[in-house]
């Protein structure tokens, strides 16, 4: 059995990332965990996320993980993984929700390390996205250094 693995430090070309309301990628702002480059998610309103597809072989053991950093009156942001129903109404294969305050990590430029494994089931692709919804006050979440690892029958 083989490992496909994926990693992004959001230092180069963000080709294979879509964004959902307000959210982006900074680079060279001092705001990164590590390098020049991050992503962030914020708004005031409605759903917001940075998102991105992943190829997986079907009933795969997989896991993901980022660095990441949040306001401290976030009280409904989510990283997550969804199965591979385009159409948005895919189910959730597994998430951590992001809410409260930041733990403080001077070391990591106050970022903390999130990870979650899942199994891919049925599905040969899964969306993975890091967001909050807006509920009327300025939150924002800012992710770095990801990484995506899953199994192989190779």
């Amino acid at each position: 059995m083989g490992v496909r693995q994926i990693q992004d430090d959001f230092e180069g070309d963000h080709r294979d990332w879509f964004t959902t309301g307000g959210a982006g990628f900074d680079f060279d702002k001092g705001l990164a965990h590590r390098g020049k480059g991050n992503a962030w998610v914020r708004n005031t309103t409605g759903w917001n996320a940075i998102n991105r597809w992943f190829d997986v072989d079907p009933h795969s053991d997989c896991d993901v993980g980022a660095w990441i950093r949040m306001s401290p009156g976030l009280k409904d942001g989510y990283m997550s993984v969804r199965n591979s129903q385009e159409d948005g109404g895919g189910s959730i294969l597994n998430e951590v929700r992001l809410f409260g305050f930041n733990t403080p990590n001077s070391d990591n430029s106050e970022y903390n390390q999130v990870s979650f494994s899942f199994n891919s089931g049925d599905n040969s692709r899964v969306l993975f996205y890091v967001g909050l919804w807006g509920n009327n006050t300025d939150e924002w979440i800012q992710i770095d250094d990801f990484a995506f690892q899953s199994s192989t029958p190779f």
